[in-house]
């Protein structure tokens, strides 16, 4: 089951503790991309900066998409590193 935004995110980590966080970011989406080649230092700074609008372009996706697979990414990042 992939996660649809970052409270389903929460939710899926909560309750399969045993799971690999990044297993429920869809592979072929910008969160597991940001998981992939960032730290968790790394998206929480991204996390408060505006959206990075070449890359809104390049993955075709908005700008309130752009912040919510940056906040799960960090979210499954931050797990993953407490495993």
């Amino acid at each position: 089951m992939y996660a649809k935004n970052a409270a389903h995110l929460k939710e899926l980590i909560l309750a399969n503790p045993k799971e690999l966080p990044s297993s429920f970011l869809r592979d072929s989406s910008f969160a597991a991309h940001c998981f992939d080649r960032h730290s968790a230092r790394y998206l929480k700074s991204a996390f408060h900066r505006d959206p990075d609008p070449d890359e809104c372009e390049q993955w075709n996706i908005t700008p309130t998409e752009w912040k919510e697979n940056v906040e799960m990414a960090y979210m499954a990042r931050v797990a993953t590193d407490k495993m």
